[in-house]
């Protein structure tokens, strides 16, 4: 994730360190891509579907404060916006019988702040990571989700299904491009360089 708040520089012993820890990323990408295809290809009654999100929600949230920040800001912001999507998950298991709008508005809730944040991180970033679109295309389409599951108070499971599913889909092929990014930063650094 990139951190839409500071602004680092990415120097050679900060790329090296990050790309050791590229592979993060691709369990992460591939978590959430599993997810995504599992999401959308089984019919889900409403309380199986809110167990899986939840799941998702606290792995996705655990692999997010593991990973290290590609813009090299420190830490802390993945830290706190995977501590938040584990309590989210939280919020899900320890809340029986959830309804569909409450499903509905915690996922297109998260969906949507998610977006934003990746959607800031990339524009505030534009300068110093090579891939910063992907963020900003990526996060132009979670707020796009998530408006569309918000904006509709009463929805059907499917939509709602396919929303879930499709998120996780695309999270999980951006982490997994990014991890790809992220193994060879030195070497992109070095061939950008004065």
């Amino acid at each position: 994730m990139l951190s839409p708040v500071s602004r680092v520089t990415l120097d050679r012993p900060a790329a090296e360190a990050l790309s050791k820890q590229w592979w993060v990323l691709l369990l992460a990408g591939i978590f959430s891509a599993v997810v995504g295809i599992v999401i959308l290809s089984v019919q889900w009654t409403l309380s199986d579907l809110a167990a899986v999100m939840s799941i998702f929600f606290v792995i996705n949230g655990a692999f997010r404060a593991a990973t290290p920040p590609v813009d090299n800001s420190g830490r802390s912001w993945n830290i706190g916006v995977g501590v938040a999507e584990i309590l989210v998950g939280i919020a899900f298991l320890a809340w029986p019988g959830v309804s569909l709008l409450t499903l509905a508005i915690f996922i297109g809730a998260w969906v949507f702040v998610h977006g934003v944040f990746d959607l800031s991180g990339g524009i505030s970033s534009r300068h110093d990571v090579k891939f910063w679109w992907l963020f900003v295309i990526i996060g132009a389409i979670e707020v796009g989700l998530g408006i569309l599951l918000l904006d509709r108070p009463v929805l059907s499971l499917a939509l709602a299904i396919a929303v879930a599913g499709v998120w996780a889909l695309i999270i999980g092929t951006l982490e997994i491009i990014v991890a790809f990014e992220v193994k060879h930063l030195p070497d992109t650094l070095d061939r950008h360089a004065p």
